[in-house]
């Protein structure tokens, strides 16, 4: 009985992660995220420091529903709100007792850059523990904060990581991979722990303080829509304008520029949502500067390219930041600005089919144009 009931006494508080599908470390203006999954999750707490009997408290796994909206402010900041079901079944070692809660949070993200990103937010807990004849409610608060990381195995293969801490003696880890179906439809799997206060020491005659864990088996679906996508109005037609007709005058005698043009230089590539070059373009990168520091006369156009996958804002920011790029190392080893043309063409312009990976690889790209 005395186990029956420090476990009705459990103020539990766990910090939700940042995203329940594949974790995004970078927004879009006016972006949102739908989350959808399932949390198996069971729970447990160590009795030692409840009444020094010994043995962990372990109440039967069950499946929760849990779920997430996310919106982009800009390419860096973004709101989010969470909710996670904390429903587990009671077991032979927990007097039959099992929770019925949730928690519900909101948070504010920062994106880093594109593998990392931090949170911070209010978590709002509620810990129902209830058996046959027993129900009680309570509710902690948590303030948390937290970082997300996150990698490519492939072009589609994701591993992702998140941590973090709160108030409540609060810690969460969580671990899996993500497999990216459409641009904008990612679906993951991974496991989720969580381990927060429990109750203070002499609370129901604890012989401790004491935390609570919960962790299990984490799956969901995330869907991204309404990033703006706006596109330069095409050209109107300008009004016809009456003009008189000069008269005839002798034409003076010009001296005709030297006609100029663009010249196909280099091509510089990048790996998958890299805005970086490869390092096997190194030698690339310094024929470009070295042509141009010889020839001060002549202009560079530097145009920026992606594959098609992602969103067309998405993809128009990246080629303009693989251009900005490659531009800022010119200029690091001599190049003037005055030099460099910079133009960004997102995934409107293939040499190659974005149907394999050697065609998107080709397309991930700066093009370099001479004009001499």
């Amino acid at each position: 009985m005395k186990k029956r009931a420090l476990l009705l006494a459990v103020a539990a508080a766990t910090v939700t992660s940042a995203a329940f599908a594949t974790p995004q470390t970078q927004w879009q203006e006016g972006q949102w995220q739908v989350d959808l999954g399932a949390w198996n999750t069971e729970a447990s707490v160590n009795y030692d420091k409840l009444d020094g009997e010994g043995g962990d408290g372990t109440t039967n796994d069950k499946w929760n529903f849990t779920g997430g909206l996310t919106y982009g402010l800009n390419d860096k900041w973004a709101v989010q709100y969470n909710y996670y079901g904390l429903k587990t079944k009671g077991s032979s070692e927990t007097d039959g007792l099992g929770t019925d809660g949730n928690a519900q949070e909101v948070n504010a993200l920062y994106s880093i850059n594109k593998n990392f990103a931090a949170y911070a937010g209010y978590n709002r807990i509620k810990n129902k523990f209830t058996s046959d004849d027993i129900s009680e409610s309570l509710t902690n608060n948590v303030a948390q904060i937290g970082i997300i990381g996150k990698a490519p195995l492939t072009d589609k293969l994701d591993v992702y990581g998140k941590a973090a801490i709160g108030t409540k003696n609060t810690t969460i880890w969580e671990a899996g991979l993500g497999y990216s179906i459409t641009p904008d439809l990612d679906v993951s799997a991974g496991y989720r722990y969580v381990n927060t206060k429990f109750v203070d020491k002499g609370y129901y005659d604890a012989a401790d303080d004491a935390n609570i864990s919960y962790k299990g088996f984490i799956a969901g679906l995330s869907y991204r829509f309404g990033a703006d996508r706006d596109e330069a109005p095409a050209p109107q037609p300008a009004a016809p304008v009456y003009r008189p007709q000069p008269q005839p005058q002798a034409a003076p005698v010009v001296q005709q520029a030297p006609v100029r043009n663009d010249y196909y230089l280099e091509s510089v590539h990048f790996g998958f949502d890299e805005d970086q070059p490869l390092s096997t373009e190194q030698s690339k990168l310094d024929h470009f500067v070295q042509v141009a520091k010889a020839n001060p006369t002549h202009t560079f156009k530097l145009v920026g390219n992606t594959d098609s996958r992602g969103t067309d804002g998405y993809n128009n920011a990246l080629s303009q930041r693989r251009v900005d790029n490659v531009a800022a190392y010119a200029q690091s080893q001599g190049v003037p600005a005055s030099q460099l043309v910079l133009n960004y063409k997102g995934e409107n312009d293939p040499v190659a089919s974005n149907d394999s990976d050697q065609g998107r690889a080709d397309n991930r790209r700066v093009d370099i144009w001479e004009n001499k």
